[in-house]
């Protein structure tokens, strides 16, 4: 089985809505949730350029790092290694033996003001999709409630063995359940 081509995935993906967050609370400032989970990153020297700003590179890093850290309070496994098969109500294979993991496909960031060395940064991370086999991640980076950035990651479930292309495999209904907590509204749909 062959990874699914990217253009499904990326079909008629619209910017989410976020909006200012209340670092207190984790709101907007209407007091509307945004994303019930919020990470924190400090600039470190190794993260600026030569000009002492945060090089573009960086904000990629911390949207792994924020999404790793939402998988991790989710109980949702970033790698997960099946040796045997685990069956279904059905009693068929749903999960064949192998390494199941989350590579991206596509990865942005909008950059909207800078930050510097030993900054702290809120990074709002929400789930603003999630179909068959992947999930559409957001992330809206502040600092001291000014709008630094924000990004976009899309990511596919995939089955990875040994000598073989990743194969998108759908995501397991318990993962969609312990992700549904963190869905966000996008713009234009029914939830936002």
């Amino acid at each position: 089985m062959d990874l699914l081509p990217l253009a499904p995935f990326l079909a008629g993906l619209r910017p989410p809505v976020m909006r200012p967050m209340n670092a207190a609370r984790g709101a907007s400032s209407n007091d509307e949730p945004i994303s019930p989970f919020v990470a924190r990153r400090r600039v470190e020297f190794r993260d600026t350029d030569a000009a002492g700003i945060a090089h573009f590179s960086t904000f990629f890093v911390w949207m792994e790092s924020a999404e790793h850290e939402l998988l991790r309070h989710a109980g949702v496994p970033l790698v997960e290694v099946v040796t045997e098969p685990l069956h279904g109500a059905a009693g068929k294979d749903d999960e064949p033996p192998g390494t199941y993991s989350w590579p991206r496909v596509s990865a942005a960031c909008d950059y909207k003001s800078a930050v510097r060395f030993n900054d702290e940064l809120d990074i709002a991370v929400g789930l603003e999709a999630i179909g068959r086999s992947s999930v559409t991640w957001t992330f809206r980076f502040e600092q001291a409630g000014r709008w630094i950035a924000q990004g976009r990651v899309v990511a596919v479930r995939c089955l990875l063995r040994p000598g073989l292309a990743p194969a998108a495999v759908p995501i397991p209904n318990s993962v969609q359940t312990r992700l549904k907590p963190y869905r966000i509204a996008a713009r234009g749909s029914p939830e936002g």
